[in-house]
């Protein structure tokens, strides 16, 4: 069954599907608002974990960074306590280890800090 419905603008008429037709367009366009909410869905998310696994990598390298130094450090402190390599007419071991170390502790806050700002800008978009 077809409804006509006279229109005022230009005063044809206009033939309208029935009830069924009206309600599967209805369903088809909101189908497809559901597929582009959950394709706007997806790149979010996918934007989020990428994020997030760059975060991961980071403190990843900060603890490395961290580690070498603390190794370093720890390695500064047995030099220095044993004075073993005296024989060595440079620069002592110790010394070395401990500037390396030290050295090593500035990469980590610098890839800490850095990272930081980087993630808090990322929230910010």
């Amino acid at each position: 069954m077809e409804e006509k419905q006279h229109l005022a603008s230009n005063g044809a008429q206009d033939t309208h599907a029935d009830w069924s037709s009206l309600v599967a367009r209805a369903v088809d366009d909101v189908s497809r608002i559901l597929h582009s909410e959950t394709h706007l869905l997806q790149i979010s998310l996918s934007a989020a974990a990428k994020a997030q696994i760059d975060y991961a990598l980071a403190v990843f390298a900060m603890v490395a960074a961290l580690i070498c130094a603390a190794i370093c450090v720890l390695a500064a402190l047995i030099l220095l306590l044993h004075k073993s390599f005296q024989w060595w007419h440079g620069f002592p071991w110790w010394q070395a280890f401990a500037v390396g170390g030290l050295l090593m502790f500035v990469v980590g806050i610098a890839i800490h800090q850095i990272a930081g700002r980087w993630r808090l800008a990322r929230q910010q978009i």
